[in-house]
């Protein structure tokens, strides 16, 4: 949710970072650009050369180390090349001992340990998959020097030469583009963008993207240039394609680029470098430090390392939807899904119609004892119960203050009572607001709290996520909550407020993002350890409620680390993006198109509530935000009382439905044609959409057996008449300007 300006504004979301280290003029700094290392470097003892040869059916990977790496990669069934020649080390040319080769019945891995001039010592692993179309590899970075390494600007990876022929490369990739992986459409952008790119432009242009900017607002018929939340300055173009992930593909066969990392925030990257003939070279894998990430591996203090994250290649047969569900796949594989029996309960959200957040005093005391009260919450809960919801969730305002996570008595009675109610009287369980260190009133934690300078001084009223004082006082008031009836938690107000110096505080000196980012994720690591049942949901934990993602999506999801003695699960959920003000524009405008690509790329829940009162008749925005969200909120009254009745018996068929939209597994025939198939039952649902103000007559083939389902037997449908041809299914669907149509099909 975005703050409001009231009494505490000097708490803004917009607090801006800096990727860029400073460093000490002791530390000892690497200029790693897009150079191509030289064979030989001055002062280099060289090794001798030992060649070894990876392969199984799908790929065929010869190494060749010594004095540097040389490497080439191809894809056997189709005889692409995907690297060639000089692996790019631009830190130096490590000088490798002999390779070391092991293998067990899944993989076969080769490590190559090598030196580097100024004690960097690197070591290197590639592992090739037994059965599966996957090739792995992973680096680690020493400082066995006595200095600080620092390598703001770290770059590795495979190098694949390339001719430009006006533009265009030539060659067997010529038709190939890099889409990223889930956000190819960006939640800042409209019904035109995607992140599609010619290998052409990866290899001669930098990339524009608003994933981590907000994008121009038109006002009035001017344009309101807005800020990068990433990095202080205005900058929507970086020298690295990154994302979570790239797929390659023209269509029929694709190859799928990942990084994954539990221990610092990656991202697979794309650029480019000049190659001894020349020519470009498509650089990717290996690692590289993107905007100041992973911090702990851009700066290493003597004796130090770093692992980076697995890259990984994975060949598939194709096109752009089949890499993203190759992506899903691999998440899925990682412990990245959706949980089993995910049955989250269906929200209310006073916060529409409620008064008190819409007034400029909205954290005032008098303003919360006159328009948040007991009768005011009973209200809403006649209305969530009258549509068929079976949570009801407290926006701001329930507090004691803003986000102090203190239950209010004196205006709300005690909570053990008022969630006893809300299930007695109304059927419903209750769902909380609970902001973090980057949006709350401060005045509710200590001053000792605070982020320190480094000259001592406090910066008042910008509290230090990081603190181990923090997390355990957040920790301590969260139990109680849980204690007294919550079963639900937004972790809202996630944003980083900056660096802390503060020696007290328990954290790095001084803290950075990983810090405040570990912390914020160990919050719902530790709830989860006393009240597993309790669903979290989590906002970016640098960005917080913007339509802007910094954090990979799945970093501090799943299960924890054994060796950080906290096994329980961390966040259930993710944001979906603050599209929850303007739905319908959004959804019209193609913001929400982004939601399409991300259940494509992820059965990780996304979760959101949205204004009831900007919908239509047809419920186009309730059944996007019902196909997409696989936890859903609502909220607000609208003004007609034949929409409300349409909103009503909407509610009742995805309630009949719903363990379909909320379990099941989700695919795309298009940007407009969902289909959503039952977890354990031989039975799915088919989301037709239309974003245009014309009726559209849409024929549709569907074939059971590519989306998970028996493929032999006969299926029913309900909503559209089918005939069958084969093992597909034809049907024709009648949608409506601006409007949906549901077709259910079953098994006979």
């Amino acid at each position: 949710m975005k703050s409001q300006q009231n009494s505490f504004s000097q708490m803004t979301r917009k607090r801006f970072l800096k990727t860029a280290a400073m460093f000490s003029a002791s530390a000892f700094s690497v200029d790693m650009g897009t150079a191509q290392p030289r064979d030989g470097a001055p002062g280099q003892a060289a090794s001798a050369s030992n060649s070894v040869t990876l392969e199984n059916s799908h790929w065929r990977l010869n190494l060749n180390a010594g004095a540097g790496l040389k490497a080439q990669l191809v894809h056997s069934p189709s005889g692409i090349a995907l690297a060639g020649g000089e692996y790019s080390y631009s830190l130096g040319t490590p000088a490798f001992g002999e390779a070391r080769e092991r293998q067990n019945d899944k993989t076969r891995t080769v490590r190559l340990m090598g030196e580097i001039p100024g004690g960097i010592r690197l070591q290197h692993e590639f592992r090739m998959s037994i059965d599966s179309p996957w090739l792995e590899e992973q680096i680690t970075i020493s400082n066995r020097g006595s200095a600080i390494l620092a390598i703001p600007y770290g770059r590795c990876g495979f190098v694949l030469p390339m001719t430009l022929h006006g533009g265009a490369v030539t060659g067997p990739l010529r038709d190939f583009k890099a889409t990223a992986v889930p956000y190819r459409r960006e939640p800042n952008g409209n019904r035109a963008q995607y992140a599609d790119y010619t290998l052409g432009q990866v290899l001669s242009e930098p990339r524009s993207s608003h994933l981590r900017a907000e994008t121009p607002i038109e006002r009035s018929g001017n344009v309101v240039l807005t800020t990068v939340y990433a990095t202080g300055i205005i900058q929507t173009s970086y020298p690295f394609y990154a994302s979570e992930g790239w797929v390659l593909s023209e269509g029929r066969c694709g190859f799928l680029l990942t990084k994954y990392s539990l221990d610092g925030m990656e991202w697979a990257l794309l650029d480019r470098v000049t190659v001894n003939d020349g020519r470009s070279g498509l650089r990717w894998g290996g690692f590289g430090i993107f905007q100041g990430d992973p911090e702990r591996g851009a700066w290493l203090a003597p004796q130090e390392s770093h692992r980076f994250g697995v890259t990984r290649i994975t060949a598939f047969e194709g096109g752009i939807e089949e890499g993203f569900y190759t992506f899903r796949a691999e998440m899925d594989s990682r412990g990245h899904a959706c949980p089993k029996g995910f049955n989250p309960p269906v929200h209310w959200n006073e916060l529409y119609d409620n008064k008190l957040y819409w007034l400029p005093g909205m954290d005032l005391p008098e303003n919360r004892k006159k328009y948040y009260t007991l009768a005011d919450m009973r209200e809403e809960a006649a209305k969530a119960r009258d549509i068929g919801c079976e949570a009801l969730y407290l926006d701001p305002g329930w507090d004691t203050r803003f986000a102090s996570k203190i239950w209010d008595e004196s205006r709300l009675g005690r909570m053990k009572d008022f969630a006893a109610m809300l299930a007695r009287e109304y059927g419903l369980s209750l769902s909380l607001h609970t902001p973090l260190s980057g949006w709350c009133d401060p005045s509710s934690y200590p001053r000792s709290l605070d982020r320190m300078n480094r000259d001592g001084s406090r910066v008042e009223g910008s509290l230090c996520g990081a603190s181990a004082q923090f997390v355990e006082e957040t920790r301590a008031r969260l139990e109680a909550l849980a204690r007294d009836g919550a079963r639900f938690f937004m972790f809202d107000g996630t944003m980083h407020n900056g660096e802390c110096w503060d020696p007290q505080h328990g954290h790095r000196v001084p803290s950075g993002r990983v810090e405040h980012v570990e912390a914020t994720n160990g919050l719902a690591r530790l709830v989860h350890a006393r009240y597993p049942h309790v669903l979290i949901e989590m906002h970016d934990q640098m960005l917080g409620g913007t339509r802007l993602r910094y954090v990979p999506t799945y970093y501090g999801q799943g299960v924890g680390d054994r060796a950080e003695g906290n096994q329980a699960a961390g966040f259930d959920s993710v944001w979906a993006f603050e599209l929850m003000w303007d739905p319908m524009t959004d959804l019209v405008g193609g913001h929400s198109i982004a939601l399409y690509y991300y259940n494509l790329a992820y059965s990780l829940p996304l979760y959101l509530h949205i204004d009831l009162r900007k919908d239509n008749a047809q419920c186009l925005m309730f059944w996007w935000n019902a196909s997409t969200c696989r936890h859903l909120g609502v909220g607000g009254t609208h003004a007609d009382p034949s929409v409300r009745l349409a909103q009503k018996e909407a509610m009742e068929t995805y309630r009949r439905l719903e363990i379909i939209f909320k379990a099941g597994t989700f695919y795309g025939l298009d940007e407009m044609v969902h289909v959503h198939v039952h977890p354990t039952e031989p039975m799915a649902v088919v989301n037709c959409f239309n974003l245009e103000d014309h009726t559209l007559n849409r024929r549709i083939e569907l074939t059971p057996g590519t989306l998970g389902l028996e493929a032999r037997g006969s299926y029913e449908f309900k909503g559209a008449t089918a005939r069958r041809s084969g093992n597909t299914y034809v049907f024709d669907v009648v949608v409506p300007g601006y409007g949906h149509s549901l077709v259910e099909l079953r098994k006979k």
